[in-house]
């Protein structure tokens, strides 16, 4: 009975244990929003002939994830909703794609500054990620006097910028013709964290609705090769998109069990989109093993899914400084909760593909079980293609994403006073490419509450300077910079500086920062002082995370001291209750050999 009891205790400590050691992934703050701005200029006559904005859009509307919340705009001398923000899902994707119909060519102006406007104060409501697409083929263009026109554009440089970074609402835009103010939408991007594609026709709206959909709203995907690809038991539905040329032959899928599906099929658990330029395919329920598409192979094609078994990135910037490096942080939940499954992560294979290069492996984590990680160094200027790949043996992952590499001429040192939160940043410019007397730095700082303010930074010995003291706690602090720019022949240059987002992190004592992150990367705020010494800690940390790779670590995640206390109060109750049977045990035990010692002398 004793030792029964004793048993039954233990048991129930451990498994208490074991759950206040499983912690929960922290949900989203809020659904997405996804705001959509379609020009309707009369422009558009000229480069959208075709109204081929139409089948783009409505691609998109099927590509934007359920849950989200979404709404289309048409601007042109005035901004009028074409579908109400709401949640998507089934219906809102039937009705939207109705009015997308409505998509015209009529209006006079491109009053873009309107445009921004009337988004920010009708559009966005909730706490979640923001994402404002933008479409347009022209310059800004309110009036017949040109400069009203060169005035709105001054405007959204100075002040809509600034109220877009305060509602940290990132902007993708698409340039549609070489006619556009490409500067603008360059800008507007870059300075928000989103991203700019310029199509050279109408008929390449379709693969730039596609990046700007993986932008605002990124979806798994499987990897297709070969136009084929493996379905596991954790997918409940894909959606394959295929990119068609013209007079190209039926597109079909053939199921694991060897039977083909096509439009005409009918087949229950099938939805099929179609138009000229591509086809959207999506499969409920779907049968497991591997399918194969029968179609021309599209290095655009992809295979999209929806799942528990989650592959999930840190956050990866849209655009990296030259000579800067990405780090990359991966890791798995099944319905939102961390896998940490040592049989699970022992089966696990994850690999970074950049440009077509050949993978390299991403590595364990060694503080944080489940987690892995890899650092993409030296890339070149302009726009690379990463594939996260994840092999699970019986199952696959896979993420895209691009990222644009911009040239630094002008160098940002950080310095920072945790303890009188002050900031000073150091402007260091290229002096082999930009004459030092021609330079000149406007920094727009702006905070939630406050009004934008504009300073000029002061050079002093080749270094423009700007001190940010007293910068309060709980609140994060934007600061973009415009800068005009020669070079030693007197022609002007525009180099890109990236905006920086102040906020609580950046006060965080250096021993706290080294303690929370992994060995192989420094926190981004703090500079080292000797870079040889760091790059030998960081190939020390790799060499450690490859020793314990095989046998991770167990779990550390944070102490629940209540259940602690509780944990004690139980193994003391244990000790003593054992150290009674015990006692009782030894000394009946001592009487029987008493008795046995006095039964043999007799």
């Amino acid at each position: 009975m004793c030792k029964s009891f004793i048993f039954t205790v233990f048991c129930v400590l451990v498994v208490t244990v074991d759950s206040a050691r499983c912690q929960p992934v922290p949900a989203a703050a809020g659904a997405d929003e996804i705001q959509v701005l379609i020009d309707v200029s009369g422009s558009m006559k000229q480069n959208d002939p075709d109204n081929l904005r139409v089948e783009a859009s409505r691609l998109l509307v099927n590509l934007l994830p359920d849950g989200a919340k979404a709404a289309f705009w048409l601007f042109a001398e005035k901004t009028a909703p074409l579908s109400a923000t709401d949640a998507v899902n089934a219906t809102w994707k039937q009705q939207a794609g109705k009015t997308i119909g409505n998509i015209h060519s009529r209006g006079l102006y491109t009053h873009i500054e309107d445009a921004i406007q009337t988004v920010l104060s009708q559009g966005f409501k909730g706490g979640g990620k923001k994402h404002l697409i933008l479409l347009t083929d022209g310059f800004v263009d309110i009036s017949k006097d040109i400069m009203q026109s060169a005035d709105s554009r001054e405007r959204i440089l100075s002040e809509w910028i600034p109220k877009l970074q305060q509602q940290n609402i990132n902007v993708q835009t698409v340039a549609l013709s070489e006619q556009a103010d490409k500067e603008l939408l360059e800008k507007l991007a870059f300075e928000t964290g989103g991203w700019a594609e310029t199509a050279q026709s109408a008929e390449q709206l379709q693969r730039v609705f596609l990046k700007m959909a993986q932008k605002a709203a990124p979806k798994e995907t499987l990897p297709l090769t070969d136009n084929k690809f493996q379905v596991d038991s954790g997918i409940h539905e894909f959606s394959v998109l295929v990119f068609k040329k013209p007079h190209a032959a039926p597109t079909q899928l053939v199921a694991p069990d060897g039977k083909s599906i096509s439009k005409q099929s009918m087949v229950a658990n099938v939805s099929w989109l179609e138009s000229q330029a591509y086809d959207l395919i999506t499969v409920k329920q779907p049968l497991i093993g591997e399918w194969r598409l029968v179609a021309e192979v599209d290095p655009d094609n992809q295979v999209m899914i929806v799942t528990d078994l989650k592959l999930q990135l840190s956050e990866i910037p849209n655009f990296l400084g030259e000579n800067e490096a990405l780090p990359i942080k991966a890791h798995f939940t099944d319905k939102d909760k961390l896998i940490t499954r040592a049989d699970f992560l022992g089966m696990l294979t994850l690999e970074v593909i950049q440009d077509q290069q050949a993978p390299a492996k991403m590595l364990v984590v060694v503080a944080e079980p489940g987690f892995y990680q890899h650092k993409t160094e030296h890339l070149s200027l302009g726009k690379h293609l990463l594939k996260i790949v994840a092999d699970g043996k019986t199952f696959k992952r896979e993420i895209i994403h691009e990222i644009e590499v911009v040239a630094t001429p002008i160098t940002v040192e950080k310095h920072v006073d945790a303890a009188q939160r002050q900031v000073t940043l150091k402007l260091l410019p290229d002096t082999k490419l930009i004459d030092p007397a021609g330079l000149v730095v406007n920094a727009v700082i702006n905070q939630t509450g406050h009004e934008p303010e504009t300073r000029a930074l002061t050079n002093k010995d080749g270094v423009w300077l700007l001190d940010l003291a007293g910068l309060p706690a709980q609140t994060t602090t934007h600061v973009n910079f415009n800068v005009m720019a020669k070079d030693h022949a007197g022609k002007p240059l525009a180099p890109a500086i990236k905006p920086l987002s102040i906020d609580d992190s950046w006060f965080v004592p250096a021993e706290k920062v080294e303690a929370a992150a992994p060995a192989a990367y420094t926190d981004a705020h703090h500079e080292s002082a000797d870079p040889e010494k760091t790059d030998h800690e960081a190939d020390a940390g790799q060499h450690e995370q490859a020793e314990h790779e095989l046998h991770p670590p167990p779990d550390a995640p944070e102490t629940n001291w209540l259940l602690v206390g509780g944990i004690m109060l139980a193994i003391n109750l244990i000790l003593g209750v054992g150290g009674f049977f015990t006692y009782r045990y030894l000394k009946k035990s001592q009487a029987d050999k008493h008795q046995q010692l006095l039964e043999r002398l007799s």
